[in-house]
Parts: structure tokens; C-alpha cells; sequence
């Protein structure tokens, strides 16, 4: 069996909460109607012998963006809203870190509340999938729902292809830390271009979700392919706007 680096935490943080709406069909995108609760919006952080990783960045969406666009299609089916305290700030904080110091970001996909905290970590490589990154290009990729406005002026990220040989359920992977530990497999559910990111430190395996499924019991209807692999082989599973109760075990 192959060893790896060992681990010093796995977190999972609660950046935000997204409101949506309490009606459904087409009467969801008319003005108002806000749902009276609210779900969580999860990034997980990873401590790596390389340096910090994050799986995605929040939704960090100022409210000014929100009312400048009320056009905008995904604007009008959710509010995104802070948390206090600062959740990922203060995880930094206990590592003696700041946002600066993480090395790596991967962005399951690039709709608004994954990768709004971007700008506040300027040195991360930020890993996220050609397929995604092409989708939300232009006026298509508006449409679509991504919000452009949101990526930091002049920031490049590092497009990934998810390559064979398979792992498991997924067709491919892409190692972001070059020892097996972080790889990026896909998962293109929520997204044709969505990834997820499957943590392999010692004594334990996580996979970080993003909107493949909020929780394992969701995973198992959605796909019951990855929930019996991940029983199989041990693995955890966190969803980006799910409970974190088994990511969050020592």
C-alpha cells in the first residue's frame, strides 16, 4: 500500500449561506420571494507537506454586485450572505497563516458563491477545469450563470484536463501536488465541466464534493457509482451545501 504525507488537518468551514427562493418553475425568477432559510456554502482547507490548499473560495459576493446586477440570471434565483466570524480567516489564524499563504485553490466549478474569494489570496494557484473555464467564457457563459465580474482583473488560472488512467469511478485524475495526495477527478453533474477534489493523507480520505451532492445520502441517489466506491475504499464525503459532520471528525 502506498504511504503518504502525513496529515496535520482537514478542515471544512462554513464561508457563507446562499438564500434562495420559495417559489418554484418559472415564478422563481420574479423579484422577491425569498426562502425564509438558508443552506450553507462549505470550502474545505487542507493542510499539505507543500503548503495550504483550498477547495473552493466562498461566494464573497458584495451586495453592490448583486444589486448592479439584477439582471443576471443565477443573481435572481439566490442571495448570497456573509458569515461572522470569519471561519477560514480564523483557521489560518491557528496555523499562523494568512489568505497569502495558500498555495493552492481548486474550484469545483466557477458559479458564484465557489470562487468569490479569489482576490484575497493573490499568490494561490488557482486549478480549475478547461472544460469549466471555456463554458463560462463570453456572453454564453453569462447566460449560463457565471458571473465574469467576480475574477480578479489580470489572474490566469491553470486549466487541468483530467487524464487516465481511471481511478475508481472517475475516468481520470490530475495531481495537483505531484504525489498522489490531491487529485482532481471530475465530476460533471452540476456542471459539464464541475470537479471534485479527493484528499488522500494518512488515515484519510476525503472527497470534497463541491455540487455533485450536498451530502452522502444525496450522493447515493445521485451517483450511486462514487457512494458505493467511497464505502469501499473508506472515503468521507463533504458537499459544498451539506452537513459536515463526517469531514469534520479527527
Amino acid at each position: 500500500m502506498q504511504e503518504y504525507p502525513p496529515q496535520v488537518a482537514i478542515e471544512v468551514l462554513l464561508a457563507g449561506r446562499v438564500r434562495g427562493k420559495r417559489r418554484t418553475g418559472p415564478l422563481r425568477h420574479l423579484p422577491g420571494g425569498w426562502s425564509g432559510s438558508t443552506l450553507p456554502v462549505n470550502v474545505v482547507l487542507v493542510d499539505h507537506p507543500g503548503g495550504l490548499c483550498l477547495f473552493d473560495a466562498g461566494p464573497g459576493l458584495p451586495q453592490d454586485l448583486q444589486d448592479r446586477l439584477p439582471w443576471h440570471p443565477w443573481l435572481r434565483l439566490a442571495r448570497f450572505e456573509p458569515v461572522e466570524p470569519d471561519a477560514l480567516t480564523a483557521a489560518l489564524e491557528r496555523r499562523g497563516a494568512g489568505r497569502g499563504d495558500i498555495r493552492w485553490i481548486v474550484l469545483s466549478h466557477l458559479h458564484v458563491d465557489h470562487v468569490g474569494g479569489l482576490a484575497d489570496a493573490p499568490a494561490a494557484v488557482v486549478v480549475v477545469s478547461r472544460v469549466e473555464w471555456q463554458r463560462a467564457q463570453g456572453l454564453r457563459g453569462r447566460l449560463r450563470g457565471y458571473v465574469p465580474d467576480l475574477w480578479p482583473a489580470g489572474r490566469v488560472p491553470d486549466l487541468v484536463d483530467p487524464r487516465p488512467p481511471a481511478l475508481g469511478p472517475f475516468p481520470g485524475s490530475y495531481d495537483v501536488a505531484g504525489d498522489g495526495t490531491l487529485l482532481v477527478v471530475p465530476t460533471p453533474d452540476h456542471t459539464p465541466g464541475h470537479v471534485s477534489l479527493l484528499v488522500r493523507l494518512e488515515g484519510r480520505r476525503l472527497l470534497c464534493g463541491g455540487d455533485l451532492a450536498p451530502s452522502l445520502d444525496e450522493l447515493a441517489s445521485a451517483r450511486p457509482d462514487i457512494a458505493d466506491w467511497c464505502a469501499r475504499e473508506e472515503v468521507d464525503y463533504v458537499g459544498a451545501h451539506g452537513p459536515t459532520d463526517a469531514a469534520a471528525r479527527p
